[in-house]
């Protein structure tokens, strides 16, 4: 027997059901891979399965991330081999001990990035990854305005971005301010407090900015769309506060280009999963994220971590350890 958490109704985290269920005594599929996972990645995204923002198919095992050791590869699978250290960033289905992954979707992980590293940032790193060098390739001398950027993507994607040559705006709440400043980010503003298109224009020191990267949503989105230069544009990533009511017309009338990306659509070959991580894990050894900090929860207690999401009370990178 092992453990995994499902769902047999969409609502609030005490919908969440850890349950033993039978070890599969078939081996993996063919092009699949059997991993006994040593970490799950938490991400804000798990909480739109859970509640119904996204419908899903009743039962359902939440999580798209995660890391472990292959304990066997089915027909066809010739990349892997038993005991092979891998994760993936997305695949749904993670919230279980032992489970089958597409061997498409997996990378070797290299000696000196643990399960556990691996499990907190890829899916994290992959979508700051895709937002600077796909959505918007952001080039050094150029002003990129981050709503949520003491976030779990946000923060990475500003400290990475600064790190480009971008002169980077963190836009972050008035509690947040001392850790954006904390992270090393050098132009950190408060919406709300006083004079912001005033201050966001002193720090671009020619106009507005060139790009918005917006994490929050509805509570910020209007705003971040107001300091957009003519023909600029607005990656909209996240929705942390709500969905956004977004004008295109507006938008369209200012020449302004809207994505609203998603990883998965960027991060779709091995070539390109193996280039983004390999970069990923460059950046993650230079320094640039610092040293990461996890807050991890035993997979049992996926309430509570999901409860903690919706509270804001996280102070790091979430990740779940069977």
């Amino acid at each position: 027997m092992h453990h995994r958490v499902r769902i047999y109704e969409q609502g609030s985290p005490d919908v969440l059901r850890y349950e033993e269920t039978p070890e599969v005594a078939a081996g993996p599929a063919p092009g699949e891979v059997r991993l006994r996972q040593k970490a799950i990645g938490l991400n804000f995204v798990d909480t739109m399965f859970r509640d119904g923002t996204f419908a899903v198919p009743l039962p359902f095992t939440p999580g798209v991330e995660g890391a472990g050791i292959v304990d066997a590869v089915g027909p066809g699978v010739a990349d892997f081999i038993p005991g092979d250290r891998v994760a993936y960033f997305y695949a749904p289905g993670a919230y279980e001990e032992i489970r089958d992954v597409p061997a498409a979707a997996l990378v070797r992980l290299p000696e000196d990035i643990g399960t556990l590293q691996a499990a907190t940032l890829l899916a994290k790193g992959l979508t700051a990854w895709m937002a600077i060098r796909r959505a918007h390739v952001l080039q050094p001398g150029e002003v990129a305005y981050v709503t949520g950027a003491t976030g779990s993507v946000g923060s990475l994607l500003a400290r990475w971005a600064q790190r480009d040559g971008a002169t980077v705006i963190a836009a972050v709440s008035a509690a947040g301010a001392a850790r954006a400043r904390e992270l090393g980010l050098r132009h950190v503003v408060v919406p709300g407090d006083g004079d912001l298109a005033g201050h966001v224009r002193a720090i671009a020191g020619r106009g507005n900015v060139d790009v918005v990267y917006e994490f929050v949503g509805r509570a910020t989105f209007a705003q971040s769309a107001g300091l957009l230069r003519e023909g600029g544009t607005l990656v909209h990533v996240g929705n942390a506060s709500g969905a956004a009511k977004v004008n295109h017309d507006a938008l369209a009338a200012r020449r302004i280009r809207y994505v609203q990306p998603a990883t998965p659509a960027y991060v779709r070959d091995a070539d390109t999963l193996n280039m983004a991580t390999g970069e990923l894990w460059a950046t993650l050894r230079s320094g640039v994220f610092g040293d990461l900090e996890m807050v991890r929860y035993p997979l049992a207690d996926v309430a509570r971590a999901h409860e903690d999401i919706a509270q804001r009370r996280l102070a790091g990178l979430a990740v779940l350890v069977p």
